[in-house]
């Protein structure tokens, strides 16, 4: 089962418009609910379910419908700011971090940013420069150092994917 940080995004409800602006990040771990991110993957841990969307996310503010995710024998935890939250590195049976080109990184999110039409490229080029390039060093880039296990992403690398998931497979069995 696939638990994704995104989902843990904080909607900022609390902020007038003008501060909300400023404020909301998807780059910095201000951004993220972590109490109720470490409660859903405790309680995943230990064999239970959990309800998404959380409230105060981004994801309930859109209304993505609720739904419910486990039991599984196998939770992965998916985010580029994971690392930065101590309660999610100590309940980590195995911290892999996947080193993506900077460039290829660029590009996959103008692309995603503009595909929808919400935004121009212009549009996507400034969020860029205000929220990503300030913080992905910090918070993401650096953070390779607590993974277990550093996979490059600059090729189809099937010996990784493959040593990760017979890993997997062998703590599940």
């Amino acid at each position: 089962m696939l638990l994704n940080q995104d989902r843990y995004f904080r909607d900022f409800h609390e902020l007038t418009d003008e501060e909300r602006e400023k404020a909301v990040t998807s780059n910095h771990p201000r951004a993220v609910l972590w109490d109720e991110l470490v409660m859903h993957l405790k309680k995943l841990k230990a064999g239970g379910a959990v309800t998404m969307p959380v409230p105060g996310t981004r994801a309930q503010q859109r209304g993505d419908e609720p739904t419910e995710l486990g039991p599984s024998e196998v939770v992965i935890v998916e985010g580029h700011l994971l690392f930065n939250e101590a309660r999610v590195v100590a309940l980590a049976d195995l911290r892999v971090f996947v080193d993506a080109n900077v460039h290829e990184r660029t590009v996959r999110r103008l692309l995603r940013d503009t595909a929808s039409g919400k935004t121009t490229l212009e549009g996507a080029a400034q969020w860029y420069r205000r929220d990503v390039i300030p913080h992905v060093a910090r918070y993401s880039e650096s953070r390779h150092k607590l993974a277990d296990v550093v996979i490059p992403f600059d090729r189809d690398n099937t010996l990784a994917v493959r040593v990760v998931a017979d890993w997997v497979r062998k703590q599940a069995g």
